[in-house]
């Protein structure tokens, strides 16, 4: 049963609730600047930076598969991501205890903190992160899912002003420990967004073993022929993204002599970029296909690699923080829909956490490449997104092009 367009946008809206809080929160916590700005601040060393990609990678991406099998009994799925929203919260409170009344401690014991906080939090959300996405899937038209991602990311993006905390008088590290507690009571409080969206009993899997479900799901997706390979080599090859998103903010406060708080604007602008990105590519998508998305996504990232290896002026900084946000925005709604697209079955989610799982390693290993090796293979991604990535015969624009 088609829902109806009354019901969509409420839930929308609904889901736009959770985004005022968690877009403050994933400002506050941001990988692409603030992050990797704390850790040197720190004393972190180069090498401790360059495990941020690989870290993040295998957190986010090898738990969910995982998630999926656990939840693929469940007809109704707001529960179990009202809970995962709301439980969130816990590493980054802890975090931000250990750094606001905890005191100074040795640099390597406050790196391991956040190192462990961090990638935990992130691997708790990369748990849940293929049901959450097949619920927004469930509660939305599917003429229009793209497009209500897109809403979703752009509210998201709205609350990034939050970050400008970071740029308060309080001493370091108590003006990031501040943002962190804020970042973890925000997650919870959105969570209870998710609580009126109106949800209707959808598709489920009977579970099997965890790990043998898992594999066969893997073994399926590598299987398939309908181009869900040329996909996973574009996840692999745009590895580049790292560049931008974990070493450029730093190599850039370095070569251009900014202040800390440059690294709070840096995400302000990339933000922008995602805003842009989200609403413009969202409408692509649903018009258009989604694998035009992830052609968008492929040329930011190749143009942001350009500017951030040759470019010489400070202005240009903030130029590669635009251009990385319509990257990593463009990049997730490709991923989302094209995984959701993919998918032979009706119930999507078991696709949704395998195939960035399947990617995960390999990009965790190639995720500290040099820039230059980071823009060759971003030149190779962007000329299969536009030349040989075709768009699912599962997506709406794949059944008008069959036709």
């Amino acid at each position: 049963m088609t829902l109806p367009l009354e019901r969509h946008w409420k839930n929308v809206g609904w889901a736009l609730g959770v985004e005022t809080f968690w877009g403050i929160s994933l400002a506050l916590i941001s990988v692409v600047a603030i992050l990797p700005v704390f850790l040197s601040h720190l004393g972190a060393s180069n090498t401790v930076l360059g495990a941020l990609p690989a870290i993040w990678t295998l957190a986010v991406y090898l738990p969910g598969p995982f998630g999926s099998h656990f939840t693929s009994h469940l007809p109704l799925r707001k529960q179990a991501v009202f809970v995962f929203h709301a439980l969130s919260s816990i590493p980054w409170i802890a975090m931000a205890a250990w750094f606001w009344i905890g005191g100074r401690h040795p640099s390597w014991m406050d790196i391991l903190v956040v190192l462990a906080c961090w990638g935990g939090s992130w691997a708790f959300m990369g748990l849940f992160m293929p049901v959450w996405i097949n619920f927004i899937g469930k509660v939305t038209r599917p003429e229009l899912r793209a497009t209500s991602f897109g809403v979703i990311f752009f509210f998201q993006t709205l609350m990034g002003v939050a970050n400008r905390i970071l740029a308060s008088p309080l001493p370091f590290p108590q003006n990031y420990a501040i943002g962190f507690f804020i970042a973890g009571v925000c997650m919870t409080l959105g969570a209870f967004f998710f609580l009126p969206v109106v949800e209707d009993p959808g598709a489920t899997a009977p579970q099997g073993q965890a790990v043998r479900t898992v594999i066969h799901h893997i073994r399926e997706v590598l299987a398939d022929r309908g181009g869900v390979r040329v996909y996973l080599a574009l996840m692999v090859l745009t590895v580049g993204g790292w560049i931008l998103v974990s070493y450029y903010a730093v190599y850039a406060e370095k070569r251009f002599g900014l202040r800390a708080q440059d690294s709070a604007i840096f995400t302000a602008v990339c933000m922008g970029g995602q805003m842009l990105g989200s609403l413009v590519t969202g409408v692509v998508g649903d018009r258009f296909g989604y694998a035009k998305v992830a052609a968008v996504s492929a040329l930011s990232l190749t143009a942001g690699l350009v500017i951030a290896v040759w470019g010489t002026h400070p202005a240009l900084y903030y130029v590669t923080a635009f251009l990385t946000g319509i990257y990593l925005v463009t990049d997730r709604l490709a991923q989302f829909n094209l995984s959701m697209a993919f998918c032979p079955h009706e119930d999507n989610t078991a696709w949704l956490g395998a195939i960035p799982a399947i990617s995960a390693p390999v990009v965790a290993i190639v995720a500290g490449s040099a820039a230059l090796t980071g823009l060759a293979l971003a030149v190779v991604a962007l000329y299969l997104a536009l030349f040989v990535l075709k768009e699912p015969a599962y997506s709406l624009a794949g059944r008008r092009n069959a036709t």
